[in-house]
């Protein structure tokens, strides 16, 4: 359970995925906001208090690092999880998320790596090669 209740943004147009997460996130305690398309995760970011954002990358109206990439000149505070079922993300694309995790990894990693973004925002750690959940290091 979380001490202080936290806001996950949870943005992914394939609503069974985004509802499951919302519902697995409240039961340990986070409040989740859910938004099925970029725009309107883009408004819900821009409008409420967000601690953190997990973002869906391919996405019909733009892909989760043109999201992530508004959303950082919005508010650079707030870590980015790009979360989604392709294995690799587009190097320019890292620069604007804080962590990026492939679609189908256990529950627990994620929540895991959820907590690790809010207790430290700006993670520079890397992971040892082939594993599954992908820690972006400082590209500078």
């Amino acid at each position: 359970m979380v001490a202080e209740r936290k806001t996950v943004l949870c943005i992914d147009d394939y609503e069974t995925s985004a509802a499951g997460w919302c519902l697995f996130l409240q039961s340990f305690g986070y409040s989740v906001t859910t938004a099925f398309s970029a725009q309107e995760g883009l408004q819900l970011f821009a409008t409420s208090p967000v601690d953190l954002v997990m973002l869906d990358y391919t996405m019909p109206d733009l892909n989760g690092g043109e999201v992530a990439a508004t959303m950082k000149r919005m508010k650079p505070h707030v870590p980015v999880l790009l979360f989604s079922g392709i294995s690799e993300i587009p190097g320019p694309t890292r620069q604007h998320v804080d962590a990026f995790l492939q679609k189908g990894i256990a529950p627990g990693i994620v929540l895991q790596k959820i907590e690790e973004l809010l207790a430290h925002p700006s993670p520079r750690a890397s992971l040892p090669e082939g594993s599954q959940a992908k820690f972006l290091s400082d590209p500078h």
